[in-house]
């Protein structure tokens, strides 16, 4: 059951993923072969109306987005550290996604969760989803490269693992003649 201050709370997970299910190359780093320009415009719309977008950090490193309150999940430093008023880090280990977002003087109303690997299994496994965005480009492939989510190398199996954690597709749009977009919802 969801607290009081998580009733009303939409927590959005955005990724867009090859055909073979990976996220990013081998090392680490997303080709821009795997952006659709559709996929990439929605993308930025919500996380421009997300009180706060939570990201790991290499993708906090590659797209340095300054007028956004963001969230860093990382292992390299100990409990959590605020650089200034839009930009947090935080070690897992050490404080819980949950108690890191009560830190923050207005508790956010929208979330957005913009990955990698890690970070999607961190709100999946410490906190929830009320929707998550997943965009397929069809055409793409990345042997080796890194999936959505460890383990999960088929179309087949993220909608199982989706379906586990109560999400079922509501939704699947055509974006480019190359990508399709499945929106899960929380049943």
């Amino acid at each position: 059951m969801k607290k009081n201050n998580q009733q009303n709370l939409v927590v959005i997970g955005h990724a867009i993923i090859s055909r073979d299910c990976c996220i990013a190359d081998s090392n680490g780093i997303m080709p821009e072969s795997l952006i659709s320009n559709k996929d990439w415009e929605l993308f930025q719309k919500d996380l421009d109306e997300s009180d706060l977008v939570i990201l790991g950090r290499n993708s906090y490193e590659y797209f340095h987005q300054k007028k956004r309150k963001r969230l860093i999940p990382t292992s390299k430093i100990r409990d959590y550290y605020f650089e200034n008023s839009d930009l947090c880090f935080f070690n897992p280990l050490d404080i819980s996604l949950e108690k890191i977002i009560n830190l923050y003087s207005s508790y956010p109303k929208k979330i957005a969760v913009a990955g990698g690997q890690r970070v999607y299994k961190l709100v999946f496994d410490e906190f929830f989803y009320t929707q998550f965005y997943l965009s397929i480009k069809m055409n793409q492939y990345m042997k080796n490269g890194q999936p959505l989510i460890d383990g999960l190398s088929t179309i087949q199996n993220i909608k199982i693992y989706m379906e586990e954690r109560g999400m079922q597709v509501q939704e699947e749009r055509k974006l480019d003649s190359e990508t399709i977009q499945y929106i899960y919802t929380q049943f």
